[in-house]
């Protein structure tokens, strides 16, 4: 990557990463199948209930109700509940309990972000913790310039102080930086804190609804950095 030369700005863009950049519940049902011995279906409901867990925990969080906890002890609160309703067979739950870590990147992922990151500065913002999205990113290969969690904010998505976060990690030249997300719902909460918005559809993210204004709309990663590039500096 070529540094930038003085007096030249570059855009900033802050990427959801699970579901946007990772394939959250098709890897975690691989994971889960490959080393217990699930079945498909039963696979599906292991991660449907795994990932349905963190959602409400999370939620509970930001609302108040409950004090902050990173999502890798999330993550241990849900095997333990599939063992207790026996989802998941005792002694071989420890196998999946870092699957978060395990996650796939979508097809365009690794080579949209070397892209990416040689015009733009790239960084990450997700509700999963430091440990998890250091053991993703190095084993899905996933390049960043900086890297946020939840944690930094003790709160989740969509709380406002995690965008917030992001935002003061922004470079001070590099203008409004973009949320980029596959879900519509991640986007209004960036929005709400004065984000720049890219909506980049995947298989169950959130779409945008009819009264949602995105700043970009791309198919892909590959289409995203053609757009960034058409805009110029920020």
């Amino acid at each position: 990557m070529e540094p930038a030369t003085e007096g030249t700005a570059r855009p900033t863009i802050v990427f959801d990463v699970l579901g946007t950049l990772v394939d959250q519940t098709g890897s975690m049902e691989r994971r889960v199948s490959a080393l217990i011995g699930l079945d498909r279906g039963a696979a599906a409901e292991v991660a449907r209930r795994w990932l349905g867990h963190v959602a409400e925990q999370e939620r509970a969080i930001v609302e108040g109700r409950r004090a902050f906890v990173p999502s890798h002890e999330l993550d241990r609160e849900a095997v333990s509940l599939l063992v207790r309703e026996r989802l998941l067979p005792a002694d071989r739950a420890d196998r999946v309990a870092d699957a978060s870590e395990w996650l796939q990147p979508w097809s365009d992922t690794v080579a949209g972000l070397d892209l990416l990151s040689a015009d733009v500065t790239v960084l990450g913002l997700s509700n999963a913790s430091r440990r998890v999205l250091t053991g993703l990113s190095a084993h899905a290969g996933l390049r960043w310039h900086q890297l946020l969690s939840a944690e930094d904010a003790g709160t989740y998505k969509p709380g406002r102080a995690v965008y917030e976060v992001a935002m003061a990690a922004t470079p001070a030249d590099s203008g409004v930086p973009f949320m980029v997300a596959a879900h519509a719902w991640d986007l209004r909460a960036a929005a709400a804190v004065g984000m720049r918005t890219a909506y980049v559809p995947r298989a169950d993210g959130d779409p945008p609804g009819p009264g949602d204004a995105f700043d970009l709309r791309a198919t892909n990663l590959l289409d995203l950095h053609a757009q960034l590039l058409d805009l110029g500096p920020g």
